[in-house]
């Protein structure tokens, strides 16, 4: 059994494609050599014309085929080249650069002193430019060098510092993750009864941020990136993945652009010896494996591979095209953009990172996955909406569950009133249990299966903050699946986790609805606690930060409930 294109539609580079395609050439999925450079374009994509003419010479050669064209499936696997930044170019060494440079040095700053302690003097040791957006008199022209500097970095090494609320940087890094930027973590864990800024930080603002850093450390290792307990280790990562990717065997810019075709050529004859054009389910996932050195997501393949007859996996082939689409897709992983002639052997993202999404026994290579029914694949999906029986839905009702401001019931009742299905996680998930104030772990393994243990060590994904995937990943798919994400934050809560997952979901380019309201500067009581000045401005600024991202991005944000349900509506409908 083939696999159509249109079951794979719902993945994001493929739709954005796809679009792109129909938007200038209609349905076709021969993309002719002169429309290449205007389709790349309308992508915000801006090979060269060497470049252009390198993708057609390799595509003729690894298709084995006569004619000046691209297929979709080699367009996508261009087209994610370029979105990962493979020919990024970075400027001259020197300490301190006002320009581009290889680092960005973002996270938590006043009143840290990591990047002044160490990490600049590591990285001018190894002779790496970064940008320092830590300044003593901040301007308002410095926003747009910051921003500049983000751009053009190859790497962005981010702290999560204990020492700050690190509200603005959490939100950031699930945003640039989401996007597929290169990003190396440092993680440092809260602690019961610590202070921040002097200030004593009460039981429940520090579940807050557990369990906020905890969710981000979830989405991170989603996208199979790893986190740093230390900064020495981080910068190390760092100068390893730059070091890599100077490693190109004098390649031009041209062979960079399509050394990736090439090996996936080499890797699928690998695996199809018969010479058939086609692959096994289990040729694909050991093909990807030699590819990448990372086993599969096996949930994302099914969901790539499902159809409405949920056919026998065992029977399915997978064809060179059709693999190009799906390593295109597959390969978000967050370093992917900076460059390494041993893509196959040794991929830079694993270099600094272990595989954190494998479902199977490296060892026995996926020798029973080609025969697991979708059923029970999606057994453990036992997620039901109000008014369905499945993980997808129209609307996924995310924010504020501790507020006083039952927005959520009269979400639910305009949701219902258009008859579309809905998504309640405060009664199906259990994220509105109450903290009692004594029994700390029972809250955080109710809130988001969470277990908190200090161990010093220089890996997060080790012991030191321990997540309940299987949790964590449920309400996740849920929101993948869902049409629209309306994402509520009210002025009575803190709602960290709800801000982390609104920058990631908006980075991934889902539909979300906003739904931003301000602490007040007076006086902001949260569950019974009034809040510091300073806790105060640190999640006013997110939710500021936040709200800004999503203008950027075109993302529709209200201070009114009702006007967001009803953008949220709209957005189901179609009306954009």
């Amino acid at each position: 059994m083939k696999i159509s294109y249109c079951q794979c539609l719902l993945f994001l580079i493929v739709m954005e494609v796809y679009n792109a395609i129909c938007g200038r050439l209609g349905s076709t999925l021969h993309i002719p050599g002169d429309s290449l450079q205007e389709l790349f374009n309308d992508m915000h994509l801006y090979p060269s014309k060497p470049q252009v003419t390198e993708m057609l010479q390799c595509a003729r050669q690894c298709s084995r085929r006569n004619g000046t064209y691209l297929t979709f499936g080699e367009f996508c696997l261009f087209a994610r080249e370029l979105q990962n930044g493979k020919i990024r170019k970075t400027s001259q060494k020197q300490k301190k650069c006002s320009g581009k440079c290889e680092v960005f040095l973002g996270g938590s700053c006043n009143p840290t002193t990591w990047r002044t302690d160490t990490a600049i003097p590591e990285l001018q040791k190894h002779g790496i430019t970064y940008y320092n957006p830590q300044v003593s008199m901040w301007a308002p022209e410095l926003v747009a060098e910051e921003h500049d500097a983000k751009q053009s970095a190859s790497v962005l090494l981010y702290v999560i510092d204990s020492q700050t609320r690190s509200v603005g940087g959490m939100i950031e890094v699930a945003y640039l993750v989401a996007t597929g930027r290169c990003v190396v973590l440092v993680a440092c864990p809260y602690k019961f009864g610590q202070t921040i800024m002097g200030e004593a930080i009460t039981k429940q603002e520090c579940i807050d941020l557990i369990t906020g850093q905890a969710s981000l450390l979830a989405l991170v290792k989603s996208r199979g990136i790893k986190v740093h307990g230390n900064l020495s280790s981080a910068i190390q990562c760092t100068a390893n993945l730059l070091k890599s990717s100077s490693l190109n065997n004098g390649m031009t810019a041209e062979e960079l652009i399509t050394y990736k075709l090439r090996k996936l050529r080499q890797t699928f004859d690998l695996y199809d010896p018969k010479g058939t054009g086609e692959l096994t389910l289990e040729g694909v996932m050991n093909a990807y494996y030699t590819l990448t050195n990372r086993s599969m997501v096996i949930y994302d393949l099914y969901r790539y591979l499902s159809t409405s007859n949920q056919p026998d996996l065992s029977q399915i082939r997978i064809t060179f095209e059709q693999f190009c689409v799906l390593v295109a897709e597959f390969s978000t992983d967050g370093c992917e953009n900076v460059l390494s002639d041993e893509w196959v052997s040794i991929p830079l993202q694993r270099q600094c990172s272990r595989n954190n999404n494998s479902h199977c026994d490296d060892v026995n290579k996926h020798e029973n996955c080609g025969n697991v029914p979708l059923s029970s694949v999606d057994a453990h999906n036992n997620y039901t909406m109000e008014n369905g029986n499945d993980d997808s839905c129209d609307i996924y009702l995310g924010g504020s569950c501790h507020s006083s401001n039952a927005w959520r019931e009269q979400a639910i009742s305009l949701i219902k009133k258009r008859g579309l299905r809905y998504y309640n996680p405060a009664i199906r998930e259990g994220e509105c249990f109450e903290f009692d104030g004594d029994d700390v772990e029972r809250y955080l393994s109710k809130m988001v299966g969470y277990y908190y243990s200090n161990t010093g060590g220089d890996d997060v994904n080790d012991s030191s903050a321990q997540v309940n995937e299987s949790k964590l990943l449920g309400w996740k798919r849920t929101m993948d699946n869902s049409k629209v994400l309306l994402f509520v934050i009210t002025e009575d809560t803190r709602s960290l986790t709800t801000m982390i997952l609104a920058a990631y979901y908006i980075g991934l380019g889902k539909d979300v609805v906003l739904c931003v309201q301000h602490l007040s500067e007076e006086e902001s009581i949260v569950r019974n606690e009034k809040l510091t000045k300073q806790a105060t401005k640190d999640y006013n600024r997110g939710r500021v930060y936040l709200s800004d991202l999503a203008k950027r991005k075109q993302v529709s944000v209200f201070d009114n409930i009702t006007k967001a349900v009803q953008r949220a509506i709209d957005l189901c409908y179609g009306n954009r």
